[in-house]
């Protein structure tokens, strides 16, 4: 289990960060912040690693037999989103500002 969990944040942490600072996603980012409700959440980093981290722990989900699975992939993508708070805050991943 602990190793799924690594994996999990692992790949939270690597597609957001190709999401929100490769120019390969420029024109997914840029089609999709057209929707008007969509353009915060997808651009800033912290929003979006917590909406990629909710949709990925539907695929991978490392807490499913601990926990309630409703309840197992909501804690999945706040643990996928505080390790991308931290590796931003603290620099160790560099980002780009929108």
């Amino acid at each position: 289990m602990f190793y799924n969990f690594l994996a999990y944040l692992f790949l939270c942490l690597s597609i957001t960060y190709a999401w929100s600072d490769t120019e390969a996603a420029r024109p997914f980012r840029n089609f999709l912040v057209k929707i008007p409700y969509i353009h915060k959440p997808l651009l800033c980093h912290e929003c979006s690693s917590f909406w990629i981290s909710l949709v990925l722990s539907f695929f991978i989900n490392p807490f499913i037999t601990l926990t309630y699975p409703i309840l197992s992939n909501i804690l999945s993508a706040f643990c996928g989103f505080f390790i991308n708070l931290y590796f931003v805050r603290n620099q160790l991943v560099k980002y780009k500002e929108y």
